[in-house]
C-alpha cells in the first residue's frame, strides 16, 4: 500500500495538518487516523471511488475556498504492538468527533475489511454482506463500524491502484513471478494481475464504503 501514487497526499501534512488525528501512550505513538475535508453536492453513493480523485478533491476544495461538506477518513492504523486494544474503535471515534469539531456533518470511510486478505478471490459486494450465526458482520473492522452506528452505502472493486514492474512486485511481495496471471499477494483484497509481456503489475484495492450523519 505504501507504493501508491497519490497526488495531494503530502497536503495532509501541511494544508491538513490539523485532521490528521495521532493516539500515543508514554509519548510513544500507537495508532493514527488519516482524514481530508472535501467537498460533494451530488448523491453520496455517486460519489467517486477512486481515493485519488477524492484526495485531488478535497486540495482543490481548499485551493477555491470552498467550505467542505464531508469528512473523507482515508486510513486508520494501529502499531501491530497494540493490537486487540480496541484502538482501531477509539480512532474512528476520534474521526467522528473531529467531524462534530469542524462542522461537516457527514464522515465516509472506505473500509478495508480486516478478514478479506484471507478471501481474495471473493467479490468485495459479496463480502460484504456476509454475516456470523448471530447476525452481525462476518468481518472485525465492519463490526467496529456498525456498532458506532456506521452505515454501508455501497461497495467498490477499485478504490486505490497500485502499479509497478515484475521486479518490484516480486520484492514487494516475497514471491517469484514466472508468467502472466493472477498472484494472491499476501495482504492484498484481491489478486494482482501480472503480465510479464508487458513488465508490468497492477493491483485494484476494493473497499466498503460506510458512512456516518445524515446524508445518504
Amino acid at each position: 500500500m505504501l507504493n501508491w501514487e497519490c497526488k495531494g497526499w503530502s497536503e495532509l501534512f501541511t494544508t491538513f495538518a490539523d485532521y490528521q488525528i495521532v493516539l500515543t501512550r508514554d509519548e510513544t505513538l500507537i495508532a493514527y487516523g488519516y482524514t481530508i475535508p472535501i467537498f460533494w453536492e451530488g448523491e453520496l453513493i455517486d460519489i467517486p471511488d477512486d481515493l485519488t480523485i477524492l484526495v485531488e478533491n478535497g486540495v482543490s476544495t481548499y485551493q477555491k475556498g470552498i467550505k467542505p461538506n464531508i469528512l473523507l477518513a482515508l486510513a486508520a492504523v494501529v502499531s501491530p504492538n497494540h493490537k486487540g486494544e480496541g484502538l482501531s474503535y477509539e480512532i474512528v471515534k476520534a474521526m467522528k468527533c473531529l467531524s462534530k469539531q469542524k462542522q461537516i456533518d457527514t464522515l465516509i470511510v472506505p473500509v478495508r475489511p480486516t478478514l478479506k486478505t484471507k478471501y481474495p478471490l471473493i467479490p468485495i459486494d459479496k463480502y460484504a454482506k456476509w454475516k456470523t450465526d448471530d447476525g452481525k458482520a462476518f468481518d472485525p473492522w465492519l463490526r467496529v463500524h456498525d456498532k458506532l452506528g456506521g452505515v454501508i452505502f455501497k461497495t467498490a472493486e477499485i478504490s486505490m491502484i497500485i502499479k509497478g514492474n515484475v521486479n518490484e512486485w516480486e520484492e514487494w511481495s516475497n514471491l517469484k513471478m514466472l508468467d502472466s496471471g493472477s498472484y494472491v499477494v499476501e495482504g492484498a483484497l484481491s489478486p494482482v494481475e501480472i503480465s510479464i509481456e508487458k513488465d508490468m503489475g497492477i493491483y485494484y484495492d476494493p473497499c466498503v464504503w460506510v458512512k456516518y450523519g445524515n446524508t445518504i
